[in-house]
This record gives C-alpha cells, structure tokens and sequence, in this order.
C-alpha cells in the first residue's frame, strides 16, 4: 500500500501530460501511485501513458467520456494510498510537494486536507505570479463562504476522513465539483494551506477556467449560497455573497454581511485574520 495516491484526470490533454507524470514520478516522497484516468481521450494520451516505464502508474480508461468529477471518484475508490493527492493533466508538482503536505497533516488530527500556493506557467513554461489563498482553519472557513478555500492541484486529503463520511465528487457539478467537496468535508475537519507555492499552475486558452467562467461561477455560487444559509438562515445568502465575494455592495448587503459575520463569530470564535478578511470587503469599514 503506497502512503499517497496522485489522482490525475486528463481527457484529450497530451500536450503537457508528460510533464505532469515527470513531476509526480520524482518527488522526494517516491512511496506513492500516480493514477491517471483517462476520460476517453481521442489524441496521443493513451500513446503516453503506455510508454511510462514506472510500476508506480496506473491508468485506467474511461472508454466514454465521463467528466472530471466521476473520473476522479473512480480514482479514489482505485486508489489505496493513505492520502490522496490531486494534480491536473497541464500542471507541474514541485519536487518536495508531497513531503512537506504530509508532514502538514501529520502535524494535528484535526486537520485533514492540506493545499499551497499556485504559480502560473505559461504555454512555453514560463513563471508568472504567485497565488495565495487563506491560511488556518478558521480563515478558510471563512474564505469558504464565498469560494473554494483551496487550488484544486494543489490539495493533499486524508482519505479515512472522505470514506467514514461516504465523501466523494457530486457529478451533477459541471464545474467548481471541488469546491462543494470541501466544503462537505469541513463539517467533519478542519483544512489549512501551506505558504509555499508548491505547484505551478497552467495558464492556456483551452483550459476549462478560461472557456467556461460564467458556468464555474454560476456553480461556485451555488455552493456559497448554500454555505451561508446553513450557517447563518436569518440572512439573505445572496446578499451577503455579493458583499463577500467582491461583486459589489449591493442594498442590504452590508447589513447581510455582518450578520453573516456575526452568526460565524458564534459558531466558530472570533478570529483577526477572518475580521480582516471580512471588512477588506466592506469599504470605509474596520476590524
């Protein structure tokens, strides 16, 4: 049994698949399966993958194509890793990603996934800029009201706290699939990112966030509104998620926002980092 599974799902992507597979294959970690999915792909991924010589790949193929959300629960229930790690088809891990991830989450029993930092790559491998999302559990719970507290390629989950609360991918998500996983898992755990940025994500035109954005934020709204409804039921959700998300103040949002802020404070404590957070979205107003 490897200490981590590498779910990686690709569907027609064999422009920068070996790239991806190189990176997993020479982590520091090496106790480790890199479980490739292919989606019915139609272009040389097949081709590629047959030609890794690593007893470490598995590849399993999807003979119809279908989406990433059922090819990646497929993974998971293949994969016998005790922590299951994503990357997608056009990303790049760095070399000490699954070493320090694991350390992370050995650190507490109550943290049971673990993200990094991003940095764009372009087309012809280019280092652009650094993305960074909240850290500690508080703060992406926070953050998580409004959007995914994590970068998908980034994420190290601990499976146990997946398969004992029957968590997995909803397929009727089309986009943002991860983002309503987390949030599921956050009733039952705690998250946290590191400050590194320990993976280098693609920027290109065919990517899915570049195609189809105004579906992955009619998705990602649908998880937030939910959020804040179960949370605080008294506010208006899609007032406050205006307010939280930066999509403007819109009326009552203010008065949204800060009951919404004061049903977490009494849920969860308060916490600095959350009161900044929360009134950089309110102009005029302090913590």
């Amino acid at each position: 049994m490897p200490l981590v599974s590498v779910l990686l799902a690709v569907h027609d992507d064999a422009r920068f698949l070996p790239e991806a597979i190189d990176s997993v294959l020479a982590q520091t970690l090496d106790d480790l399966e890199l479980l490739v999915i292919d989606d019915a792909s139609t272009d040389d991924t097949p081709a590629i993958l047959a030609a890794v010589d690593d007893p470490r790949l598995v590849v399993l193929r999807n003979e119809e194509q279908s989406g990433l959300a059922a090819s990646l629960n497929r993974g998971l229930d293949r994969g016998s890793g005790k922590y299951v790690a994503r990357l997608d088809a056009d990303d790049v891990a760095e070399p000490d990603r699954l070493r320090l991830q694991v350390e992370r989450l050995r650190l507490e029993t109550r943290t049971a996934i673990v993200g990094s930092a991003v940095v764009d790559l372009d087309e012809r491998g280019r280092r652009g800029r650094t993305h960074v999302l909240p850290r500690g559990a508080r703060p992406l719970r926070w953050h998580a009201l409004f959007s995914s507290p994590f970068f998908h390629p980034t994420v190290l989950v601990d499976r146990e706290a997946l398969d004992a609360h029957g968590l997995r991918y909803d397929p009727s998500f089309l986009e943002s699939e991860d983002y309503d996983l987390w949030t599921r898992l956050f009733a039952h755990a705690d998250g946290d990112n590191l400050r590194e940025a320990l993976v280098l994500k693609r920027v290109h035109a065919g990517q899915a966030s570049q195609q189809r954005a105004y579906l992955q934020e009619s998705f990602q709204r649908q998880v937030a509104v939910r959020e804040i409804g179960r949370l605080a039921p008294d506010v208006d959700p899609e007032l406050a998620w205006r307010v939280g998300a930066r999509k403007g103040v819109p009326r009552g949002g203010r008065r949204a926002f800060l009951r919404l802020l004061a049903a977490f404070e009494r849920t969860y404590g308060r916490d600095l980092a959350v009161r900044i957070a929360a009134f950089r979205a309110l102009p005029g107003r302090r913590p």
